[in-house]
């Protein structure tokens, strides 16, 4: 029977793989959230124990050393603890430039805008779906609350799974209502608890596991979940493991245990990349766009801050002229006098000059901006749309570029397909109460789109046309010409299936060697003189 201290022993643990990489995915959830999270997150104290922010802080913006016995820090330093209420950032914004620049520096979105403009274009396509009854049944409705699978995917797993490279989903049967009592399988079918719901488990909830040998699955696993009370949220523990669950409060005691039979336990992970050094940890495809979006966001606010500065200039005057109070003077209708000089019988005055701020600093941070948006979209696979005669043109807009774009989508897409499948699999596993059979899984069929319409409407016009017009002088080299041809439908239209790139090869090369035949049988030499004496001149040149 295991003692309160070795339940203690059991909630205190935290996989090494986790310790290592927790903050890193909170500061990606945050990136991806943006707004007051983004604002206010804290992921740690310096040396001189105030808050490490996504807004770094300048040396010359600490306070002064000799004021560091009165100095505390900053209230609302933990912004999400259930106790403090966070102040507006505002607050502290009149006499500290660090805190300045988080008042008034906007949150960039770029992580946010990323992933939903790539998600965006894959779920605007039709997803297939075939597999059981019980499944499609559960397809309609997956966690109890009517959510279909295309909104669970599309709003909540695809996201989080692509910010954070990795996401546990888990499977169980909906909790038994308070006073109910089940003794038959016909009150599991009337309160509804024969069905599956599923939920997501954030990476940084998933506190400690073991895996088995295969490193697949998980065969013991400890996560955190909070609980509503009368009291207000309060932190709880459960255990899973292939015989069941068991539920702790803070203090170990037991509150639940709930067995399953479902031999495993009902917890997956699914990845998009696995990190190389790492057993059970994802690799987030976006992460350099959280980095840069941090970087954009550090250089937005010190541009803000050095255009604030210059907006008041410094004026220089003769000392003589400042006030004990360090005030000067000031006639009516707002004139500045000037001082009067007498030596030698000759009056002179000393002027007034206005301190020159250097300007290059500011443009270097205005173009280093520029920049990191540039590798944004780079990283995104953006590209700015083209600008049509007598047509404004936002500097914002965007497109996904289409070779490169196509490719990414499709990958992203087989991800998301994968996870989908996982999904099915376990879902028929709590429906069954039990490992599915072979054939059941083997009539589940998950297919994402592998082909996307990134060209506009003036670009596949054109493509067409161009593509048209070079069939329509092929024939003079069949061979080569068929071989050029199919390799430009391929960057005209990719992602199509391979059936159907066969079958177009196929049209293409018949074509060809239709037109050779036809420029024989025609007598039609291949090429003309112009034409010919064009070619010997390109390589005589070369």
């Amino acid at each position: 029977m295991p003692t309160n201290r070795d339940t203690l022993e059991l909630l205190g643990r935290r996989h090494p793989e986790w310790q290592e990489h927790a903050q890193r995915w909170r500061w990606l959830l945050d990136s991806l959230e943006g707004g007051e999270r983004y604002r206010q997150a804290v992921y740690g104290f310096d040396r001189r124990g105030l808050p490490v922010r996504n807004l770094i802080r300048h040396k010359r913006e600490y306070p002064d050393p000799r004021e560091a016995g009165s100095s505390s820090p900053i209230p609302g330093a933990d912004p999400f603890s259930p106790s403090v209420i966070s102040p507006d950032p505002a607050t502290f914004a009149t006499d500290d430039d660090y805190e300045l620049r988080r008042a008034r520096t906007p949150v960039p979105t770029f992580l946010a805008e990323a992933i939903e403009t790539h998600l965006a274009r894959i779920y605007a396509r039709e997803i297939k779906r075939s597999g059981p009854k019980a499944l499609e049944a559960w397809w309609q409705n997956i966690d109890g609350c009517g959510t279909t699978i295309d909104q669970w995917m599309a709003e909540t797993v695809a996201p989080l799974l692509l910010t954070l490279g990795q996401l546990d989903l888990c499977f169980d049967h909906p909790p038994a209502p308070a006073g109910e009592e089940i003794e038959t399988r016909a009150d599991l079918v009337r309160l509804g608890l024969d069905a599956c719901v599923a939920s997501v488990i954030l990476p940084e909830n998933m506190l400690w596991w073991r895996l088995d040998p295969t490193g697949q699955r998980y065969e013991e696993c400890l996560v955190l979940e909070r609980h509503e009370t009368a009291d207000g949220p309060e932190t709880r523990y459960r255990q899973w493991t292939a015989e069941g669950s068991t539920l702790y409060d803070e203090s170990g005691t037991v509150l639940a245990e709930t067995p399953h039979p479902f031999g495993r336990v009902p917890i997956v992970r699914v990845f998009d990349r696995k990190k190389p050094r790492c057993r059970n940890i994802g690799q987030s495809r976006y992460e350099g766009i959280a980095e840069r979006q941090r970087e954009y966001y550090n250089r937005d606010s010190e541009l803000i801050l050095s255009d604030t500065t210059q907006a008041h200039p410094l004026l220089q005057g003769p000392e003589d002229y400042i006030q004990p109070d360090g005030t000067v003077p000031i006639g009516p209708g707002w004139l500045l006098p000037k001082k009067k000089n007498v030596q030698g019988g000759q009056a002179t005055y000393e002027g007034f000059d206005v301190v020159e701020f250097p300007k290059e600093s500011a443009e270097s941070i205005r173009r280093n901006k520029a920049d990191i948006r540039d590798d944004v979209d780079r990283d995104a696979s953006l590209v700015r749309t083209p600008v049509r005669e007598a047509v404004a043109q936002s500097g914002l807009a965007k497109l996904i570029d289409q070779a490169d774009g196509n490719n990414r989508l499709a990958k992203i897409a087989r991800v998301l397909a994968q996870a989908e499948r996982v999904a099915a699999e376990f879902a028929l596993m709590v429906l069954g109460d039990g490992p599915p059979a072979a054939e059941l899984l083997a009539g589940i069929e998950i297919l994402y789109p592998a082909e996307f319409d990134l060209y506009t409407a003036d670009a596949v016009a054109r493509a067409a046309a161009d593509f048209q017009a070079i069939a329509g002088r092929a024939g003079a080299l069949p061979t080569c010409e068929a071989l050029m041809l199919s390799r430009l439908l391929r960057l005209c239209l990719p992602g199509l299936a391979d059936p159907q790139y066969s079958e177009c090869e196929r049209e293409i090369a018949s074509y060809v060697e239709e037109r050779s035949r036809a420029r024989k049988r025609d007598g039609t030499a291949p090429y003309d003189e112009v034409a010919r004496r064009d070619v010997f001149q390109d390589i005589n040149v070369i």
